[in-house]
């Protein structure tokens, strides 16, 4: 699990750099990896930062296997999420940020890769 204030460190540089690749190679890994070795991982989790910080609400659904499951883990209600998937509302800010930091989370404790 990621630490949060690591994380939000994460999260802010990756608003503000402009290209995945330059992202992922210039985090200091061992501030935040709390006992992730295999550097592909850590690749992948950055990637992952990457992606849903810069494209979203639709990156996070793509995460999951749709986009139920994705409310059920995050405690979401579904009609929200759909009102967010068609644009007819947009998710705060900070729920965005809650959201990829409990992804990613979620997806390194749960999925098997």
């Amino acid at each position: 699990m990621i630490d949060f204030n690591a994380f939000r460190a994460l999260y802010e540089d990756a608003k503000t750099c402009d290209s995945e690749a330059k992202y992922v190679m210039e985090r200091r890994w061992e501030d935040w990896m709390n006992g992730i070795s295999d550097s592909d991982k850590i690749a992948d989790v950055l990637r992952r930062i990457y992606t849903m910080t810069n494209e979203g609400f639709t990156a996070i659904v793509r995460q999951y296997k749709n986009m139920r499951q994705m409310c059920e883990v995050l405690g979401i209600p579904y009609s929200t999420a759909q009102k967010w998937s068609v644009g007819h509302q947009k998710p705060a800010a900070y729920l965005l940020m809650l959201m990829v930091y409990a992804t990613v989370n979620y997806s390194n404790m749960y999925k098997s890769e």
